[in-house]
């Protein structure tokens, strides 16, 4: 290998180093399940990614990792497969199905409405219906985010999971993430597909969960439409005050519901459509700043990703950069949330990243950079779910304390002692201690955070 290719070698690998300590020989992974491309094909996919994690020394885990999207997929709707093994050497894997356990029972359908971005005013209703499934050995969780316009239109956003344990240290994971009508290809079919092929592949292992995917009744979808319908109508005309008045103009293919404006204010902006755009506008923007940065003067080029998270600041409002993270690491908006108050890992990217930059990117260092954003992201979402797992542990001590009677001063200190007591030395608290910034990285001050958080929201 030349000087030039290990200087190269050697400078990617410092960040991930830096997030995650040494690495131990390769020799010391377990076996993992793997699905081939020609496997992916005859099941209508690409296989777009395959990333196997190092075993850390330290560490209670190590990964494994293919994701696998449609023929000519649209980047503007990135459906995907995500399908992932997990060994822990631990009681981890255990403990992580059971919460997903609790997670599905305790998922509740729920309605809220749409607020626009701009203007504050109600564009919609949002529909949140789950529907978990519990078998020997696996669980399975379906959220469907349904999003009505009283425009007419109509979003729906799919968020599809199974689970299982395997042999009492192998967590096995597949998932699919879409919105409906828009992929170029069939996301649920194949799901429990792969699914069923890791499981097949591992020793000693007869868990399987069922392929014939679940269609609703279409005498009750139908029902579901015209429901729908009525509401949208209802909602129309509750804002003809503020935005004109509404009609139905009767097609052959259906009603199409317009709005007559009466007052120019009202600019029709949408925003589910206006945050699509500014999302994928500022991933184009990153990627045209990395291509200007290799014409800048060197020393300006090595900061290019402080350019970068200085305009994110400046472009997103503070709810707006939870939704880009709950989007960027796949969790949702209350992991984002902790995540973007506590994490420091950023920080620490930024830090580092004038040594990565000072490498040019070559053909031959894709393959690792691309492992090493994917182990990045991967070590991001674990902390933003770890933030919202200790939160969830600390109100539920709380609100049983609050019950008991106790005072506000007592609930804190006996919610901080018992959560020392019940959590100490769990790996992903030593996690959060190691990759949250200034005083969140002592658990008592989290503890804190989360305390003053729930007392605002009138939980304690």
């Amino acid at each position: 290998m030349s000087r030039v290719l290990a200087g190269i070698l050697a400078a990617l690998l410092l960040g991930a180093l830096m997030l995650a300590g040494t690495v131990v020989s390769a020799g010391e992974f377990p076996e993992f399940p793997y699905v081939t491309k020609e496997e992916a094909k005859s099941l209508g996919l690409i296989l777009s990614f395959t990333q196997r994690g190092d075993i850390v020394e330290g560490s209670n885990q190590v990964s494994f990792v293919q994701d696998f999207i449609c023929p000519h997929n649209n980047p503007e709707y990135p459906g995907y497969i995500r399908m992932a093994v997990f060994y822990f050497t631990d009681n981890e894997a255990v403990e992580q199905f059971k919460w997903f356990v609790k997670q599905g029972k305790n998922s509740t359908d729920r309605v809220e409405d749409i607020i626009g971005f701009w203007d504050s005013e109600k564009k919609g209703t949002r529909h949140y219906n789950y529907k978990f499934t519990e078998g020997p050995g696996y669980a399975e969780l379906m959220e469907v985010e349904t999003d009505e316009y009283y425009d007419g239109r109509e979003i729906i956003f799919v968020k599809h999971e199974y689970e299982a344990l395997v042999g009492g240290h192998y967590l096995v994971s597949a998932r699919n993430e879409y919105i409906k009508g828009k992929t170029v290809c069939d996301l649920e079919g194949p799901l429990p597909v792969l699914m069923n092929l890791y499981l097949s592949r591992m020793s000693d292992n007869d868990i399987r969960v069922p392929e014939n995917v679940r269609q609703g009744n279409e005498t009750q979808r139908a029902e579901n439409r015209t429901e729908r319908m009525n509401r949208t109508i209802e909602g129309l005309k509750s804002l003809g005050a503020s935005w004109g008045e509404p009609i139905i103009i009767r097609t052959p293919k259906g009603n199409l519901i317009k709005i007559l404006n009466s007052k120019t204010a009202y600019h029709g902006k949408s925003s589910a459509l206006g945050w699509k755009f500014k999302y994928y506008g500022n991933k184009a923007l990153d990627t045209f700043i990395d291509q200007v940065a290799n014409y800048l003067p060197k020393p300006l080029g090595l900061f290019k990703d402080y350019f970068k998270a200085d305009k994110d600041i400046n472009l997103f409002s503070d709810s707006e950069a939870v939704k880009k993270t709950a989007k960027d690491l796949h969790v949702d908006e209350k992991s984002a949330s902790l995540y973007n108050d506590m994490s420091d890992i950023e920080n620490r990217e930024k830090a580092i990243s004038p040594y990565k930059n000072a490498v040019p990117s070559t053909i031959q260092t894709k393959p690792i950079e691309v492992v090493l954003n994917s182990m990045g992201v991967a070590i991001k979402k674990t902390l933003a779910q770890d933030y919202r797992w200790e939160f969830e542990e600390t109100a539920k001590v709380a609100v049983r304390y609050k019950k008991a009677g106790l005072k506000y001063k007592d609930i804190i200190r006996n919610t901080i002692d018992e959560m020392r007591d019940t959590t100490m030395g769990m790996h992903r608290v030593n996690m959060m201690n190691r990759n949250s910034k200034g005083d969140f990285k002592d658990q008592e001050a989290r503890i804190r955070f989360y305390l003053n958080r729930l007392y605002k929201e009138g939980v304690i």
